[in-house]
C-alpha cells in the first residue's frame, strides 16, 4: 500500500466515511444500490450562500422533528442520533429486494442537509443540526415502473405518509418526492397537516424531455404548501427546476450531503433544494415557538433574497431562502395593502397667480438687497484704503516692462566656504 493509500485509509477509518463514488443517489437502480461517499474536506457552495451556522447562536432547530417523505434514510456517521424514527410505505419491489434502508440515497441526502452534526473533519454540516428526523420511506429499490414521467410515485403512498409524520408529532414535513396526480385524500392530508399547525415543504421537479404538457407537482401545488425550486451555483435557477408552484427557490445543483453508510458526495435535485427550507423553517420554530403555520410562510417569504426577476416570479417565486434573516429579522404582523393611486393636487389659480407675484417681488428683493451690500462693499473699500494708497503714491497703471540685464561673460568664482577665516601656517 503506498503513502497516499494508506493516508486515505488512515483518514476513513478515523472517520467513518468511505471512498469516492460518482454516480449520484438517484441514478441507481434496483440491486444496484448507492454506495457510501467520500472525504469531501471543502465548505460545500451552498453553505457559503446560505450560512446557516450564523444563526445558531439563537437556534439550532432544537426541539423539531421534521418528517422527510422520501426514499428513505440510512445510517451515516453525521446523522448519529438524529434519526428518531424510521417506517417505510413502500411498494413492494419487484425481483430480489436489497433490504437497503435508503437505496437510492435521496432520503438520506435530504436528512443530511436538514440535520447532519458538524465536524472538524468536513465542511459539511446540517442546517439545523438540533433537529430530529422521522424517515416515511414512500419508494423502495426504484421508482414505480410504468409512470410518467419518471420518478414519481401514487398519491396513496404519499398520503400515507403525511399521515404518518402527522400521527408521530412532526413540527415540519417535507416532501422531496413528487405525485402529478391531484388527489382528494392527498389533498385532504396536507390540509390535516396545516390544521395542526405543521409546515409543509414539498418539492416541484425537475422538466423530463419530451413530458407530457401541463404537468402539477403535488402537493407542492396545494394552498398552504412551500413549493421549492432548485437554485444552480451561479446563482441562477437550475435550467431543469420545474416553474410552476414555485414559492422559495434554495440550492439544489451540485451540492454535497450525506450518502448512504457513510461518506459524503455531491448530487442535484429540487428534493435536496426542500431540505434547505425544511431546515430553515426547523431553525423559525425552535427560536419562534408561538409562530403559526402562516405566520413562518410570511417570515420566509418577506425574508427571502430578491431574485433577478423580482419577486412573484414563476421560477423564484419570493426569492432565495435566507436562514439567518428568516429566524432573526422582525416582521411586521398583518398582511400588505396596497395605497391608493395618488391624485394630483389642483392649484386654484388665483392662488397660482398671488404666488407668481410674490416669487417676483422675493426676487426683485432679493436683488436689491444684494447690490446694497456690494456698494456697501465699494464705498468701505473707498474709505478704508483711498488714503493709504495717497500717502503711499499708489498709481494706477501697468508695471514697467523688466530690462534684460546681459550677465557677464567672465563671472567672478563662487566665495569659498569659510574663506574669511585666517590660514594656518
Amino acid at each position: 500500500m503506498n503513502a497516499n493509500r494508506l493516508r486515505t485509509a488512515l483518514v476513513t477509518a478515523a472517520t467513518g466515511l468511505a471512498v469516492l463514488t460518482v454516480t449520484p443517489p438517484a441514478a441507481q437502480a434496483q440491486q444496484n444500490c448507492v454506495v457510501s461517499g467520500s472525504l469531501v474536506v471543502p465548505v460545500p457552495w451552498s453553505q457559503e450562500l446560505l450560512a446557516p451556522d450564523r444563526v445558531w447562536p439563537l437556534s439550532t432547530g432544537a426541539g423539531q422533528r421534521v418528517a422527510v417523505v422520501s426514499t428513505g434514510a440510512a445510517d451515516n456517521p453525521q446523522l448519529a442520533g438524529r434519526l428518531a424514527e424510521r417506517t417505510t410505505f413502500a411498494p413492494p419491489d419487484t425481483g430480489q429486494p436489497s433490504g437497503s434502508p435508503d437505496c437510492l440515497g435521496t432520503g438520506t441526502g435530504v436528512s443530511g442537509i436538514i440535520a447532519a452534526q458538524p465536524t472538524t473533519v468536513v465542511g459539511f454540516h446540517g442546517v439545523a443540526p438540533g433537529a430530529q428526523i422521522l424517515s416515511a420511506k414512500v419508494v423502495g429499490d426504484a421508482y414505480p415502473s410504468g409512470r410518467e414521467p419518471r420518478e414519481s410515485v401514487a398519491p396513496q403512498t404519499l398520503t400515507a405518509g403525511i399521515n404518518w409524520a402527522i400521527d408521530r408529532n412532526a413540527t415540519v414535513i417535507t416532501v422531496p418526492t413528487i405525485t402529478y396526480e391531484d388527489s382528494p385524500a392527498l389533498r385532504g392530508a396536507v390540509q390535516r397537516a396545516l390544521s395542526r399547525n405543521i409546515v409543509v415543504v414539498a418539492a416541484v421537479g425537475e422538466r423530463q424531455p419530451n413530458e407530457p404538457g401541463g404537468l402539477v407537482p403535488y402537493p407542492a401545488a396545494y394552498d398552504g404548501v412551500i413549493g421549492v425550486g432548485s437554485l444552480a451555483e451561479n446563482g441562477l435557477v437550475a435550467d431543469d427546476s420545474r416553474a410552476r408552484a414555485v414559492d422559495l427557490v434554495a440550492p439544489g445543483a451540485n451540492v454535497v450531503t450525506t450518502y448512504p453508510n457513510s461518506g459524503l458526495g455531491a448530487v442535484a435535485g429540487t428534493e435536496y433544494a426542500t431540505a434547505y427550507v425544511a431546515g430553515t423553517v426547523a431553525l423559525i420554530r425552535s427560536y419562534r415557538p408561538q409562530l403559526s403555520t402562516q405566520d413562518v410562510e410570511k417570515r420566509l417569504y418577506a425574508t427571502a433574497a430578491p431574485a433577478p426577476e423580482g419577486t412573484g416570479s414563476a421560477s423564484y417565486g419570493y426569492g432565495v431562502v435566507n436562514p439567518y434573516q428568516a429566524v432573526s429579522d422582525d416582521v411586521v404582523a398583518g398582511n400588505p395593502v396596497a395605497l391608493p393611486p395618488l391624485a394630483p393636487v389642483v392649484t386654484d389659480p388665483e392662488v397660482a397667480a398671488r404666488q407668481a407675484a410674490e416669487n417676483r417681488s422675493d426676487g426683485w428683493a432679493f436683488g436689491l438687497a444684494a447690490g446694497g451690500f456690494a456698494l456697501v462693499l465699494l464705498v468701505t473699500a473707498i474709505v478704508v484704503f483711498g488714503p493709504r494708497g495717497r500717502r503711499r503714491r499708489w498709481r494706477g497703471g501697468l508695471a514697467p516692462v523688466p530690462r534684460d540685464r546681459p550677465e557677464d561673460e567672465r563671472p567672478e568664482p563662487p566665495v569659498e566656504l569659510f574663506s574669511d577665516r585666517p590660514k594656518r601656517s
